[in-house]
């Protein structure tokens, strides 16, 4: 299963400092950059507006959960994390493609009117 890691800012991050200054983030790279040479992280990066930044990693829950929590950034307190399953409905990676196109909406409609909700 795929999930997304969202890391914001902790309660040790630094004011005025950039995210790539802030300390730990040398070793939260490097943390980062092991688990994507093991094949389990599928993007990472931060967001640009240096707030943070998010992991899709596919492994299960629990190895999600414990990824995050020994992330370095993590441990001391510069990031807090928040962890998503990802149902994921298109990838350019794998080759799904859904093919929505109005019949999907059609369809959709229909269950929403049975609905009552248009």
């Amino acid at each position: 299963m795929r999930y997304v890691i969202l890391l914001s800012q902790g309660p040790n991050w630094r004011e005025g400092i950039v995210l790539h200054n802030q300390p730990y983030m040398p070793e939260h790279a490097v943390y980062v950059q092991q688990a994507f040479n093991q094949e389990k992280i599928i993007l990472a990066g931060p967001f640009t507006d240096s707030s943070g930044g998010a992991i899709v990693i596919d492994v299960t829950l629990e190895e999600a959960k414990s990824f995050a929590e020994n992330d370095p950034a993590v441990k001391n307190g510069v990031f807090v994390y928040e962890i998503k399953e990802w149902a994921f409905k298109m990838s350019k990676f794998e080759n799904i493609d859904p093919g929505f196109d109005q019949g999907y909406i059609d369809y959709k409609h229909t269950i929403q009117k049975e609905l009552g909700i248009i």
